[in-house]
């Protein structure tokens, strides 16, 4: 059935480099309710180390603060399950955010509606932080993903069929995935891409980590599933598509390149997000397909 969006809440973690003056960034949130919690975090400190003294300062201190910011990240992520955990809940967060009151703070806690909490804590990311050099390439993503979840629900015949934000899994090796459409086995996978963003870095890395998994789905095939629910089987020769928003710098570029090369020898289609809407068009004919 289509998921129902259900109330979520969120903490913004702040890095404060002095509590007296009152000023602070926001880098990162953690969201989550019951046994489903997600956290994101910044791309980029620069925003943060900024802020923790005068421009003056030497690279090497500059370097320092983002360490020290860094390292308190890593702690809270540290605390999030990745699995659902029984002993982790909303309790653990109020207690962490009454400890936490020096370099690294949290919020009070706000709440959002969502269907999981990595899309509460997407929704809570686009609306309270900017993440620097990784910020163009977010709010390019999003409108992406936004423009196809609009286009599948309007069409009647497949929004019982489609999956938003599930992870596919080959083993214990697993990744995200914006949409895939299934009835009995999962027939189409589809993730977006921004390639609009001065720094590709973030970017490589998350685009290697995906074409690893989908090497690994090519040879095995995989399941698709959302957090403690039955997984759905993912066939090794799934169409996948790739949406992607064209680069804008030479290095956006290369890294374009880079990717389109790998998404060639796996199978996986490259569509740009002006032609998005015809991977609904191709999900309608495999379902009908499948059924006849």
């Amino acid at each position: 059935m289509r998921g129902v969006r259900v109330r979520y809440d969120y903490w913004v973690v702040r890095y404060v480099p002095d509590p007296v003056r009152g000023e602070f960034v926001n880098i990162g949130i953690i969201a989550g309710k019951g046994d489903d919690w997600s956290f994101r975090r910044v791309g980029s400190l620069s925003r943060a180390s900024r802020l923790g003294g005068a421009a003056s300062h030497t690279d090497s201190f500059v370097k320092r603060i983002e360490d020290a910011i860094a390292s308190r990240l890593d702690a809270v992520q540290a605390l999030i399950p990745g699995t659902p955990s029984p002993s982790f809940g909303r309790g653990e967060i109020e207690d962490l955010r009454v400890r936490m009151n020096n370099l690294v703070q949290l919020s009070d806690s706000k709440p959002v509606l969502a269907n999981t909490a990595r899309e509460a804590a997407d929704l809570a990311f686009e609306l309270m932080i900017v993440d620097s050099d990784t910020d163009v390439q977010h709010r390019s993503r999003t409108r992406v993903v936004q423009k196809l979840r609009h286009a599948f629900e309007l069409r009647p015949e497949l929004v019982d069929h489609v999956a938003r934000f599930h992870v596919a899994a080959v083993g214990p090796q697993e990744t995200g995935i914006d949409f895939a459409v299934r009835d009995g086995v999962v027939h189409q996978l589809s993730q977006v891409w921004a390639f609009d963003v001065k720094d590709t870095r973030h970017l490589q890395t998350q685009i290697r980590a995906w074409n690893y998994l989908i090497g690994l789905l090519r040879i095995d095939g995989g399941t698709l599933a959302k957090k403690g629910r039955p997984g759905v089987e993912i066939p090794s020769r799934v169409e996948i598509n790739a949406v992607f928003t064209p680069p804008t710098t030479a290095d956006g570029e290369r890294e374009f390149e880079v990717a389109r090369d790998g998404w060639r020898r796996l199978g996986v289609e490259a569509i740009a997000s002006s032609d998005s809407e015809s991977i609904v068009d191709e999900a309608a004919r495999l379902l009908t397909a499948s059924s006849s």
